[in-house]
Parts: structure tokens; C-alpha cells; sequence
């Protein structure tokens, strides 16, 4: 339990999709399917229960017992699939939801109430462009007796189906708008407590995180800083509004730059960060001169990599952290004895 809710308190949308939610939905099938196996092996012996299929339907519920434990153990451990892995997933457990239903009844069978439970998984887990088509695919599902069960049109099977159809597509609907809005909050607060107000590019946060990321890995990874020159004496000179145009545009300079993957960063005042995962020797050259002729303000740069210059995200920083200052101060020597 205490992996459980580790893995649980862990960022999510560790693909970059705002519909990712981590070891939540693993945490969620698994309830659903081991939940539903227990009760429905249990429900089978009560009055009334269809068990002309029993060793089929026990099958079946071990089954659903089996991938329960299963999800919860990749919930615990933090290894949740992609959202389109998940859709692939939860399509292929289609066939054997109509199987479980054949084995328990068809048209009358005991676990159509707790299909309620996909509809809403299918719900909230999915984006639009995957919910409708599982949606689609599971109602068909749901259709399947009249294939079959020469009780289902007598029994009013049609009539439950255009019912449930409803039902589940209503359901949607309502899930779909608020986890929308759920998504679009997030989005915006990630936003505020990621993003730099003033240039658009990542903060000091952002950056940390990146870092850990990056060191997480087993890529190298390079970081290259750079300080603007002479910044206090513009916003003394020209004001505030000058200073703030000067940031903006070296860190559009710096984005322009950048790889897709990299990470532009305002980490001071004056001081932005480009983080570059994968980038070994010959990279950093690369983003170096690209760097010195997009930024058109003059400005010190150092750079620092690993497993070259650090082991550790604290002493790549820190090695790239005095690289500058030795830099800055043999700017002003040179500065000074021209003077």
C-alpha cells in the first residue's frame, strides 16, 4: 500500500498528455476488474443465477481477478501505459466482456449492471477522439445476445439496449465536459507555476524538474548558461520596459535555438539555462554558436556536461555555475586592461 500511494503522489502526463493520469487508471481497472471477479464467482451460487456455463463463467472471473491484480501492481509501481496503449488495452478486453456476458445469461445475465463501471472508464480516461470510438465499440458489446439468445427480442432486449445506449452516451457526455474542464484548469495551473510570467519560457521549478528528468535517464545530458552583460545598466539607462524587452527577446532567441526536447529556462534575472538531454561534445559547440548568433545582446555563456564535467544534476550545476564566473571575470580583466 505504501508503493501504492508513493506511485499515486508521483507527476503525472509523463508523456506530455494533459489525458494522462498516471497509475490512476491502473489503480481504478484494477479495482474494477477484481472487485467484479470476486463478487460475480460469488453471485453465481445465489437463486436465480444462470450456471449452465459455470466453468466458463468461473473462468472468466479468475481472469478478471487475475488482470485486476495485475493493473494494481503496475498502479503500485508507478508503470502505467500511454493513454493509446490503454484504448488498444481496453478494445482487445471487449471480446471477452461478451464472452463473460454469453457464459452468464446473455440477455439476462447478472454483470450487465456493472458495465456501468467501463462506461465510466471509458469516460473519464480517455480524450474524445478514443472515448467515442470504445464507447461505440463497447455498447456493440452490450448488443451482442440478440446474436444469440433466442430470449433476448422476447425479453426486451432491443428496448434495454437503446436504453443503455442512452444511458452510457449521456454519461459521456457529462464526464467528457467536466474532465474538459478538469484538463484546461490543470493545463492553466501548470502554466502559472511552470512558465516565466514575463518571457514565456520555463522558471526556476520548471527547470528543476527538467534536471531530474534529465538525470533520471541514462542519455548524457549538457547545460549551457547564459548571463546577459552590462542588464543593470540598461534598465538603469532605459528604464524597466527596455530591460523587459531585452529579457524577452534573448529568450526567444534561446527558444529559437533550442531543440524539441531541450529546456529553455529563466533561472535569475539574467540568467537563462538551456538544458539539453542527449547532447554530447559536438552539440554543445553547435548550440553554443547558434546561441552567440541568434542573442544579440552581449552575453557570457558556459556550458557543462555529463558525464564529461559531472555525475551528479548538483555538480553539473555547480561546474557550470563557476565556468561562468570565471568567464565574467575574465570579461572584466580584459575590459579593464583595455580600459
Amino acid at each position: 500500500m505504501f508503493g501504492l500511494r508513493e506511485s499515486l503522489s508521483r507527476p503525472q502526463h509523463a508523456d506530455g498528455n494533459p489525458w494522462d493520469d498516471g497509475p490512476l487508471p491502473d489503480l481504478t481497472s484494477g479495482i474494477m476488474w477484481t472487485g467484479t471477479g470476486l463478487l460475480g464467482a460469488a453471485v453465481l451460487w445465489l437463486p436465480g443465477s444462470d450456471r449452465s456455463h459455470v466453468a466458463l463463467a468461473l473462468g472468466m472471473a479468475a481472469f478478471a481477478v487475475g488482470w485486476g491484480v495485475f493493473s494494481l501492481f503496475l498502479a503500485a509501481r508507478g508503470r502505467g501505459m500511454s493513454v493509446g496503449s490503454r484504448a488498444l488495452v481496453t478494445a482487445t478486453t471487449m471480446p471477452i466482456v461478451a464472452l463473460s456476458l454469453w457464459a452468464t445469461g446473455g440477455a439476462t445475465s447478472f454483470i450487465q449492471p456493472v458495465m456501468i463501471f467501463t462506461a465510466l472508464f471509458i469516460s473519464y480516461f480517455f480524450p474524445p477522439r478514443l472515448a467515442w470510438p470504445l464507447m461505440a465499440l463497447f455498447v456493440y458489446t452490450y448488443a451482442t445476445p440478440l446474436f444469440y439468445d433466442d430470449g433476448a427480442i422476447e425479453g426486451g432486449y432491443p428496448a434495454r439496449l437503446a436504453m443503455f445506449a442512452l444511458a452510457v452516451g449521456g454519461a459521456m457526455v457529462a464526464v467528457q465536459f467536466l474532465k474538459g474542464r478538469l484538463v484546461r484548469a490543470e493545463s492553466h495551473q501548470r502554466a502559472m507555476a511552470e512558465l516565466d510570467p514575463l518571457t514565456g519560457v520555463c522558471n526556476r521549478r520548471a527547470f528543476d524538474l527538467a534536471l531530474e528528468r534529465a538525470a533520471a535517464g541514462r542519455e548524457p545530458y549538457a547545460l549551457i548558461l547564459i548571463d546577459l552583460d552590462d542588464f543593470k545598466r540598461t534598465n538603469d539607462e532605459h528604464g524597466h520596459p527596455a530591460g523587459d524587452a531585452l529579457l524577452q527577446a534573448v529568450a526567444m532567441a534561446a527558444a529559437t535555438v533550442a531543440r524539441q526536447d531541450d529546456c529553455v529556462a529563466r533561472i535569475g534575472g539574467d540568467e537563462f539555462a538551456l538544458l539539453a538531454p542527449g547532447a554530447g561534445a559536438a552539440g554543445v559547440l553547435r548550440l553554443l554558436r547558434d546561441l552567440r548568433d541568434s542573442i544579440e545582446p552581449a552575453a557570457t555563456y558556459a556550458a557543462a556536461m555529463v558525464p564529461e564535467d559531472a555525475r551528479t544534476p548538483d555538480e553539473l550545476v555547480a561546474c557550470a555555475d563557476a565556468r561562468l564566473l570565471a568567464q565574467k571575470r575574465e570579461v572584466k580583466r580584459t575590459h579593464s586592461v583595455q580600459a
